[in-house]
């Protein structure tokens, strides 16, 4: 058997022309920049909505801290440290405390209503209704606790 030689064909050795490379980096260009601020958005809200979940978990905590020690504990808000604390009426000790300003996936900023806390008595029952407001990078959440001892997330 001999062998067909196929001739050389300079176009089937071709690559990619610098127009083409140029359109294709530009068709990436612009998704990425379509897609940028999107992923930013979504990163902000998935911030605050971690934050909205610690914050809710404490108030939890605090209702069954309060009743675990039988005596009353205060949720506190340090503006100083950015933090949300869960103190010992009696004792005066801080048995809980969260930052919410060093912390990378907790960044989010917080505003408590009333500014003072409220105490949580052993029986579930509350001095006040809180309302804890966090924000950050155009995204918010909503955290309540009734007098009763309901805790809503929103």
């Amino acid at each position: 058997m001999t062998r067909v030689r196929r001739p050389y064909n300079r176009l089937s050795r071709r690559g990619f022309s610098l127009i083409e490379l140029l359109i294709v980096i530009v068709i990436v260009g612009v998704l990425l920049g379509v897609a940028i601020p999107s992923v930013g958005r979504s990163i902000n809200r998935d911030r605050v909505s971690r934050s909205a979940v610690v914050v809710h978990s404490m108030l939890d905590e605090a209702g069954q801290l309060a009743a675990r020690l039988r005596r009353p504990v205060e949720v506190e808000f340090v503006s100083a440290t950015r933090s949300i604390q869960l103190v010992d009426r009696e004792l005066g000790t801080v048995l809980r405390a969260r930052s919410f300003a060093d912390n990378q996936d907790l960044r989010a900023t917080i505003s408590m209503t009333p500014s003072t806390g409220i105490e949580i008595f052993p029986n579930g029952r509350a001095t006040a209704a809180l309302t804890i407001t966090l924000s950050g990078g155009g995204a918010s959440s909503t955290v309540t606790r009734t007098t009763t001892g309901i805790v809503r997330r929103n």
